[in-house]
């Protein structure tokens, strides 16, 4: 799993809730795939768009919206 999305992805756990919305564009890999999942186990809830900005905050599709 690695690359840009060609879409956007809702991220899901096992019991089909919401970990987080992935934009069109974000660069995505397994180093990626697990700071968000250590994010939302700490959080205990999905993860915002602050959230992922706080995560990577060098990441161009995230730059720009008001959060």
């Amino acid at each position: 799993m690695t690359g840009k999305l060609k879409e956007p992805r809702v991220i899901t756990d096992h019991r089909r809730e919401p970990v987080c919305i992935l934009p069109a564009g974000f660069y995505l890999d397994d180093a990626r795939w697990d700071r968000i999942w250590e994010r939302f186990e700490a959080k205990g809830e999905a993860l915002s768009h602050a959230d992922l900005l706080d995560l990577f905050p060098d990441e161009p599709v995230l730059q720009g919206r008001k959060v």
